[in-house]
C-alpha cells in the first residue's frame, strides 16, 4: 500500500474523528480513534502462528525512499515502536496466538507502520469584533481588520496488517486478513503517548472478537 493511499486513510479517519466530537473534545485520549475491518472469508480459526518485524516502518512520503543506502526504509520512535508491537504480541498470545521466527513458516505477519502529519488551521470569529459595530446586519474585514489567529497540532497514525504468509510462493499476493488504523494527537509526554497507543491496541482487539483462536 503506497503512502498516499495511507494517507488518504488517516483523513478519513480524522474526518470521522471531528464528527464524533463536534464541539471539542475535553481530553487529548478522546481524539484517538481505532478503526478495524476484516475479510470475512477468511478462515482465522485454522490459523495458530504468527510472526512480527521488531520494527515499524516511518512512512515519510509517497515512494519508498533508502537515505542510508541499505535497502531499508527509515523506522519509527524505537519507544513507541516497542509500545506498539509489545501490545500486539501481548494480545495475540491472549487470543490463542503463538509467535515464531519469521523463518518458522507462520500463518499470518502482522506488518506496522506509521505516519505523523502537521496540521496548521486558520481561523477567525467575526463575534469578537461586535463591539465594534454595534450589532449591524453584515460585517466587512478590509486588511487587518479582522482578528486571526493560526494553531496547529500533530496527529498521528498507526497502520497494522494481518497478512496470510503460510502457503504463499514468490511472486503471489498476501491476503491481507485484519487490518487497523489508530490516529491521535502526537502531542504530550512520552509516558502519555505510550500509554494512549496501548490502549487504542487494546480496543482494537476488544472491537475484533474474531481474532480470538483458542
Amino acid at each position: 500500500m503506497t503512502a498516499k493511499l495511507y494517507k488518504c486513510l488517516a483523513l478519513i479517519v480524522i474526518v470521522l474523528l471531528a464528527g464524533c466530537y463536534p464541539e471539542g473534545a475535553q481530553y487529548t485520549e478522546e481524539l484517538d480513534l481505532v478503526y478495524t475491518n476484516y475479510y470475512n472469508q477468511f478462515d482465522f480459526k485454522s490459523q495458530k502462528t504468527f510472526a512480527i518485524p521488531d520494527s515499524v516502518v516511518k512512512i515519510t512520503g509517497d515512494a519508498f525512499t533508502d537515505p542510508d543506502g541499505d535497502g531499508k526504509p527509515q523506522f519509527a520512535n524505537p519507544t513507541y515502536s516497542a509500545a506498539v508491537l509489545n501490545k500486539l504480541k501481548e494480545n495475540m498470545a491472549a487470543n490463542g496466538w503463538t509467535l515464531v521466527n519469521k523463518n518458522n513458516n507462520p500463518d499470518v505477519v502482522l506488518l506496522v507502520s506509521a505516519m505523523t502529519t502537521t496540521n496548521i488551521y486558520y481561523y477567525y470569529d467575526w463575534w469578537y469584533w461586535d463591539w465594534w459595530y454595534g450589532g449591524w446586519y453584515g460585517w466587512y474585514y478590509p486588511g487587518w481588520y479582522y482578528p486571526p489567529y493560526v494553531t496547529g497540532y500533530r496527529s498521528g497514525s498507526i497502520f497494522i496488517q494481518m497478512a496470510q504468509l503460510k502457503g504463499l510462493r514468490t511472486g503471489d499476493n498476501a491476503t491481507v486478513a485484519w487490518n487497523c488504523i489508530i490516529n491521535g494527537l502526537a502531542e504530550g509526554g512520552t509516558a502519555d503517548i505510550t500509554a494512549r497507543i496501548q490502549t487504542s491496541v487494546d480496543k482494537a482487539f476488544a472491537q475484533s472478537p474474531y481474532l480470538k483462536i483458542n
